[in-house]
């Protein structure tokens, strides 16, 4: 571990005052994760689950591996919903813009398919050309083994359904999700948080042979 002094999760104290204070310091539209609506930060932080995805150039890495050294917004989506995944991918391409020219060696927006069965490497590819995507964004799409544990992590339905959830996982650079947001947030209040976390100090696990997809 790096960093200061910290508690039984490995979650330092200073972040963890950090994300209690977050959302009040910039004025977010965001509720405590542990209230009945769940969003807002994530107490105690949450490593994502260690599955395998495959990337837009038909690359299978680890999902774990990919978050780390980065902040990263999820967007969990699949490319055959026609209602609510295209308004988040527009959410996305607006964070995008209000991210400005934060370096996209740092922050990244991430694409996560539930559909891995249709969602192939190409697209993928297509799916992200469609909104625009720039350098920092991507997307990937969990083998088809590990769809459960990206289901019951992310709390999405064990079918895929049009009405669903808009919500984006933020997650930081040690690769622990930290913040949910309400659904369809603000696109600028998205940036805020993301900003944000992206100047908390060093990664505090151990950080592995670098990113596999860096995008």
């Amino acid at each position: 571990m790096r960093g200061g002094k910290t508690n039984s999760e490995g979650w330092t104290v200073g972040r963890r005052l950090f994300l209690n204070g977050l959302g009040a310091a910039l004025g977010l539209h965001l509720l405590p994760a542990d209230s009945h609506q769940n969003f807002g930060p994530v107490k105690p932080p949450l490593e994502v689950p260690d599955i395998t995805v495959l990337s837009t150039d038909g690359i299978h890495a680890s999902f774990r591996d990919l978050l780390r050294g980065r902040v990263t917004a999820i967007q969990l989506m699949f490319s055959r919903c026609k209602s609510i995944c295209p308004i988040e991918a527009a959410t996305l391409a607006r964070v995008q813009e209000a991210l400005g020219d934060n370096p996209a060696n740092d922050i990244r927006l991430l694409s996560l398919s539930i559909d891995p069965l249709t969602d192939t490497p190409d697209v993928l590819k297509a799916w992200l050309e469609r909104f625009g995507a720039r350098r920092g964004c991507t997307a990937v799409s969990p083998v088809e083994a590990d769809l459960a544990p990206v289901r019951a992590f992310f709390d999405r339905a064990p079918t895929l359904v049009e009405d669903h959830s808009t919500v984006i996982h933020l997650v930081d650079r040690n690769g622990l999700l930290v913040w949910r947001t309400l659904d369809l947030p603000e696109p600028n209040e998205v940036a805020k948080v993301l900003i944000q976390l992206q100047r908390i100090g060093p990664v505090l696990v151990q950080e592995g042979d670098g990113d596999p997809l860096r995008a």
